[in-house]
């Protein structure tokens, strides 16, 4: 979601911003036992660059809230991958509703469904097939 995304940006510029402070001075990277290089930072900080354009994909909207236009981009994949979780987790409450009005169909109508079936088909009461 796009609070996570925001939260993700805002942390790393803290964190960036932060070791930039340490590194200026040797006086705090002793105080701080400081083991990030500054070749540490220029990697955040490309990764950091390159990070906004790979969250516009995610999102599917660029730095100035215009919608990316992309049929196989992130975002799509993302929304497909998101419909097969929602249809895997509503199994279950999907199994307990149809359950649910065959059992009070069947009550309600006396006439079990497979019976009705059996009986729509042909079959009689007499006939020993019709309980199976």
């Amino acid at each position: 979601s796009l609070s996570v995304v925001a939260t993700h940006q805002l942390l790393t510029n803290l964190f960036e911003y932060i070791a930039v402070i340490i590194l200026s001075d040797q006086s705090f990277r002793r105080a701080t036992g400081c083991v990030i290089s500054e070749q540490d930072l220029q990697i955040l900080e490309k990764c950091n660059k390159m990070n906004v354009d790979a969250l516009a994909e995610i999102v599917g909207a660029d730095r100035c809230g215009e919608i990316l236009r992309k049929k196989n981009g992130t975002n799509s994949e993302l929304r497909k991958t998101g419909d097969l979780w929602a249809d895997h987790i509503l199994e279950n409450a999907k199994a307990y509703i149809m359950s649910f009005i065959y059992i009070f169909a069947t009550v309600i109508s006396g006439f079990p469904f497979f019976y009705a079936v059996a009986h729509g088909a042909g079959l009689t009461a007499s006939n020993k097939c019709i309980y199976l």
